[in-house]
Parts: structure tokens; C-alpha cells; sequence
């Protein structure tokens, strides 16, 4: 989600492998879906996960009264895995952007009893889901580090901070940008 992971690749790999392995226990249902189209609802439970075979979706955070978009994804790319690990709930809305998109539904223990199977798989998205955590992590360092900067007003600290921003998505870059003007602001 924050740009290449290396483990991605092998793990659709092997997930393909495992759809393939597992086709008449875990029998993907195929969706086409619309440009606006919501396939997860941020708090709603996970029954499914779905593979984005083709498309785009965004990744919308609910905050009160605000949307922000985390991410973008694109194809070949496992959708709710997080929230089915973590507490059972979807953590965001995953909403179809430029276009249509196929995915493959695949209902949630329907995989996880295909996973007692295949550990290599279990290791492989363990590893995905680690990477996202640890640039999750990476990424509010950064947001912190120019927070800081602002405070302190540190010219160099926000040019470090918000060029470093800039480069991981569209929706940190929005944030880097957002620091710049603070410190423009608090400077006035």
C-alpha cells in the first residue's frame, strides 16, 4: 500500500497457487464492480476477503466527520486481510476508482481452513501484513519528526521531513505539503 513490498509478488504467487489448489474448497465467487463502488464498509465484520484482479481501489479512513483516502491500490492486491487478522472489522472503506474492477470474493474461514495447509502461504502474509505495519510505523515517525519541526521551527528538519513525505503516496505527500504551509502560516 505505501509503494513496492517486496514480499507482494511472492505472495500473489503463492496465493494464485492456492486459489488454484483450493478451487472446490474455498469456490471464489467473480465480481465486477463500478467506478464509486464500495466493497468493504469501514467497523462492518470481515465474512470475506476478495482478490483485486483487476482495477483500482482506494483505501478511505473514517474520522469523525472526515474521509480520508490512506492509499490506492492496484491489482493483483489481497483486500481485507487486515481487519480478518486483527479484530474481525474492516478498518477502512475500499472504494472502486477509475473504472470497473474484478475481484475474486473469498469467504474468510473458507481460506483460513486452506491456510492449515499451506504454511508457506501463512508465512508469506504474515511477512505482508509486517512490511505494512512496519511502514505504517515509518510513515507517523515521519509525520512526528515534522510536527516537531513546525513547533521548533526548524527550517531544515521540515525540508528533511516533508521531501521525505512527499515521496511515499499521494495522501502523505498531501500531508508534507500541509506541514509547509503551517510553518509558512506560523511564520506570518
Amino acid at each position: 500500500m505505501w509503494g513496492d513490498e517486496p514480499q507482494l509478488q511472492a505472495f500473489r504467487e503463492r496465493l494464485k497457487l492456492l486459489l488454484v489448489a483450493h478451487q472446490q474448497e474455498l469456490n471464489p465467487e467473480r465480481i465486477v464492480a463500478a467506478e464509486g463502488d464500495i466493497l468493504f464498509h469501514q467497523g462492518e465484520s470481515v465474512e470475506r476477503l476478495m482478490l483485486l484482479t483487476e482495477g483500482r481501489v482506494a483505501v478511505d479512513i473514517h474520522y469523525g466527520d472526515e474521509i480520508h483516502t490512506l492509499a490506492e491500490v492496484e491489482a493483483v492486491e489481497l483486500l481485507g486481510e487486515v481487519g480478518f487478522f486483527a479484530n474481525g472489522k474492516h478498518y477502512a472503506d475500499f472504494r472502486i476508482v477509475n473504472g470497473t474492477a474484478e475481484l475474486l470474493a473469498i469467504p474468510g474461514q473458507a481460506l483460513l481452513q486452506a491456510m492449515l495447509f499451506d504454511a508457506d502461504l501463512v508465512v508469506e502474509m504474515l511477512s505482508l501484513v509486517s512490511e505494512r505495519c512496519r511502514r505504517g510505523n515509518q510513515v507517523i515517525s515521519m509525520l512526528l519528526s515534522g510536527i516537531e519541526a513546525v513547533h521548533n521551527d526548524s527550517r531544515e528538519k521540515i525540508e528533511q521531513a516533508t521531501t521525505e513525505l512527499g515521496g511515499i503516496h499521494f495522501c502523505i505527500a498531501k500531508a508534507s505539503q500541509q506541514l509547509q504551509e503551517l510553518q509558512q502560516k506560523f511564520r506570518n
